[in-house]
């Protein structure tokens, strides 16, 4: 092959490879315009929401014309597929706030593990009812089956 063939198809194998890495602006455009953020509400409230943006929980409360009776940090940015528990009841107890006499009240919940509650809310508070699953020995099972007795 000539010299320039063997170059020009060099410099069309470079163009190929920089384009296929450099998208052009509009479709970079199109994609992170088209994504869609969806939010499951359950508990109170069962409604699958869709953003496009990450919601904070405040906007949710603001589209399902709720109030924040349940002391959620309405600043708290929800990620796409996260649920959102909205508790339900007349007494539910603050993570926040209860004693270690109202932790153990609840059942599946025992001295040491509300010790742990209670320890983890004075380094961070509880920001979701979800963040329970953060304290050792509360998994996806415990969770789902003492969840309606809490707030923040």
């Amino acid at each position: 092959m000539k010299k320039i063939e063997i170059s020009l198809l060099l410099f069309l194998f470079v163009v190929s490879v920089a384009y296929h890495y450099i998208q052009p602006q509009e479709t970079i455009e199109k994609i992170n315009t088209s994504q869609s953020i969806t939010v499951q509400v359950v508990g109170q409230v069962n409604q699958l929401l869709h953003f496009d943006h990450s919601p904070t929980i405040g906007e949710i409360f603001d589209q399902l014309h709720l109030n924040n009776d349940y002391h959620f940090s309405l600043n708290y940015v929800l990620d796409d597929q996260q649920i959102l528990y909205l508790p339900q009841g007349d007494y539910l107890i603050s993570l926040n706030e209860a004693s270690l006499q109202e932790l153990i009240q609840i059942k599946g919940i025992g001295e040491k593990t509300a010790q742990k509650i209670i320890d983890y809310r004075n380094q961070k508070r509880f920001e979701t009812i979800e963040d329970i699953m953060k304290i050792s020995g509360i998994g996806q099972k415990t969770y789902e089956r003492i969840r309606e007795y809490f707030c923040l």
